[in-house]
Parts: structure tokens; C-alpha cells; sequence
């Protein structure tokens, strides 16, 4: 049989209330407790009145003066407590109206002045993070409304006048913004996976076996001929399929501005494996090259050639580097752009033969 399962009962009284019946219970204790081995240690011969009265006296006005005890300890714990039911109000402010407010912080320094500034260091947080979904939506709202749009303009004229129309070249201009929206909806189901903290198994993966069986499955089809450099022995630990889609990721990137080339480079670096990608095309200016791992985010003078990109390439591709404990960076180049990618080295024996799954 089954034991019984002891539930607590929740306390309906405050914490002020609780505080000062525990100061009080304890300071009676002890009253009581030292009366008691005071008296118990002195002669009980030849006790008068006086005695008595002594005794008397002694154990009653102690006991009077604990309600005058109890109503200090009450106002002493109000008034700490006092800062604690300013941030409760301003936090219920808060969730009726969402802003940019935070809970007053006391102008002392104890416990209570540490949990405030918690507090607003959570609300910070929970700001920007607000801030940054709401970006996020506005940005995916607009990138799939310009596909759909075109799609809707495309079969309206279309129906216009159904007799005039080519409709296979219909149909397939219909088909190519189809496949725009698809990409971007696989890239923000992707981003939605590494934010949320899903990878998937790692395993040894030989870093320099899977860039060579990238370029040679794009080497008939690559529109600038593809340079490649790896060194032998670089393997990291990784997901298979994340690392392949970081790759294709650079290499359509550096594809899609080149002007002649593109050059890759697989090494080591003390316990990092080493990626580099560059090509010769317009280059990304110092001050922009953060801007490129932001979402939707496009640089002008390289807009005309990116016109099949989602915009979301570099920032799937810097969140797969820092989910496997690396980095994705612009690296220094004399000309053209160069992408330099930074994964941990593993610890283990490289696994027999080298992964080539599929690309994207």
C-alpha cells in the first residue's frame, strides 16, 4: 500500500505577521526560561511576602512588556519589508502596462537593494528580448509578404486574360516564388530550432573531408571556379547536418558576390579547427561587418547579386558555429570578403572515412 503523502497546508499569514510571532514567542522563551533557572538555583527557606512579590513582579512585567516587544518587532519588520511591497505594486504595474519602467531601487545596501537591482536586470533582459522579437516578426512579416505578393500580382494578371498567357512560364514563375518562400520559412524553422537549444547528436567529424565533398558536389555547377586547401586531421565534434548547412551557407554567399574565385582553406590553429572562405568580389566595409550576421540584412553594393538569398544565410551560420562552441567572423582581406570560422577541435580518434551528407 501506498504511504499517505503529507501535504503542507500554505499559511495565510504575512511575512510581517510571521516574523513577529517567532520574535515574540522567542523572546518569552527566553524570559520565562531565565526566571526560572534564576530562582531555581537560590534557597527556598524562609521565603516572606516580600519574596513572593519580588517573584511576582518579576515574571509579570516581563510578560506585560512582550506586547509592547511584539508592536516594536511589528513596525521594524514593516518598515524593512517596506521597499518589497513598492516593487510588488510597481510590478504589478508592469504587467498591466508593459514598458520601459523599472522598480525603485533603495538607497541602502542590503539584501533588498540586491533583489531590486535583479529585478531590473530581469526586466532589462525581458526588454530587449521583446524589442528583439518584435524586430524579428516585423522583419519575417515583410520578407514573406514580398513573395506572396508577387505570387498574387503573377496569377491576377494571369486570369486578366487566360487566353493571351504562356501559362507553363506561369506556372514556373509561380513555382520560383514558391521556392522563395519555402527557403525562408526552412531558414526561421532552423533558427527557431537553434535558439531553442536543439542540435541533435554529435559525432567526429573530419572537417577537411567534408569541405572537399562539398566543392566537388557543386564543382560542375559553380558559377566561379573553387580553390581548396585542407590540411589532414582536423576533426571536430559536431552535427553532421548543421556543419554542412553552415558550409553550402558560405559557399552560396561567396558564390553569389564573387567576380572570378573562390578560395577555401581548412586548418588547424592550436585546439581550433580553422575555416576560411573568401572571394574576390565588392568586399564588406569594417563598419558592416557585423551588420551581415543580422537577420534580413542585406549591403547595398552587394543587394543586385543577392537577389535569391533569404537574408538569413550568416545568421544561420553564426548561431551553428556558437551552438558547437565557436565563431563565425569577417576576417581582414586586401580584397574581396573573407569568412573565417573557428570550431573547437575534438578529443577523440577521427571516425573511419569522411561525412559528405547531403548539402542544404
Amino acid at each position: 500500500m501506498s504511504q499517505p503523502v503529507m501535504r503542507r497546508v500554505p499559511s495565510h499569514w504575512s511575512m510581517r505577521t510571521r516574523l513577529t510571532a517567532l520574535a515574540t514567542a522567542m523572546a518569552g522563551f527566553l524570559l520565562v526560561l531565565g526566571i526560572v533557572a534564576v530562582y531555581a538555583a537560590g534557597p527556598f527557606k524562609h521565603i516572606g511576602w516580600v519574596d513572593v512579590a519580588l517573584v511576582w513582579a518579576t515574571i509579570v512585567i516581563p510578560l506585560l512588556g512582550l506586547p509592547l516587544l511584539a508592536c516594536v518587532v511589528w513596525r521594524a519588520v514593516k518598515r524593512a519589508l517596506r521597499p518589497v511591497r513598492t516593487m510588488s505594486a510597481e510590478l504589478r504595474a508592469l504587467s498591466e502596462r508593459p514598458g520601459g519602467n523599472r522598480v525603485t531601487v533603495p538607497q541602502r545596501h542590503d539584501e533588498i537593494t540586491e533583489l531590486a537591482k535583479s529585478v531590473n536586470l530581469t526586466l532589462e533582459r525581458l526588454e530587449r528580448l521583446a524589442e528583439r522579437n518584435r524586430a524579428w516578426v516585423a522583419d519575417a512579416s515583410h520578407e514573406l509578404r514580398s513573395p506572396l505578393t508577387g505570387l498574387r500580382m503573377q496569377l491576377e494578371l494571369a486570369l486578366e486574360h487566360p487566353e493571351d498567357e504562356d501559362w507553363p512560364k506561369v506556372a514556373q514563375a509561380a513555382l520560383s516564388d514558391a521556392d522563395r518562400l519555402q527557403r525562408i520559412i526552412q531558414d526561421l524553422l532552423t533558427m527557431a530550432r537553434l535558439e531553442a537549444g536543439v542540435l541533435g547528436d554529435r559525432e567526429p567529424i573530419d572537417l577537411g573531408g567534408l569541405v572537399r565533398a562539398e566543392v566537388a558536389r557543386r564543382a560542375d555547377r559553380a558559377r566561379v571556379p573553387i580553390e581548396l586547401e585542407t590540411d589532414e586531421g582536423v576533426i571536430v565534434s559536431g552535427v553532421g547536418s548543421h556543419l554542412v548547412r553552415l558550409l553550402t551557407n558560405l559557399l552560396d554567399n561567396a558564390e553569389r558576390h564573387a567576380f572570378s574565385w573562390v578560395r577555401v582553406a581548412v586548418g588547424s590553429d592550436g585546439e581550433r579547427a580553422l575555416l576560411m572562405v573568401a572571394d574576390d568580389g565588392p568586399g564588406i566595409p569594417p563598419e558592416e561587418r557585423e551588420r551581415v550576421f543580422q537577420r534580413f540584412q542585406r549591403l547595398a553594393q552587394g543587394a543586385h547579386r543577392d537577389t535569391g538569398g533569404t537574408g538569413l544565410g550568416l545568421p544561420i551560420s553564426r548561431d551553428i558555429a556558437i551552438a558547437h562552441g565557436g565563431s563565425l567572423f569577417v576576417g581582414d582581406c586586401p580584397a574581396g570578403a573573407r569568412l573565417v570560422l573557428r570550431l573547437p577541435l575534438a578529443k577523440t580518434a577521427p571516425l573511419a572515412g569522411s561525412p559528405s551528407g547531403p548539402g542544404r
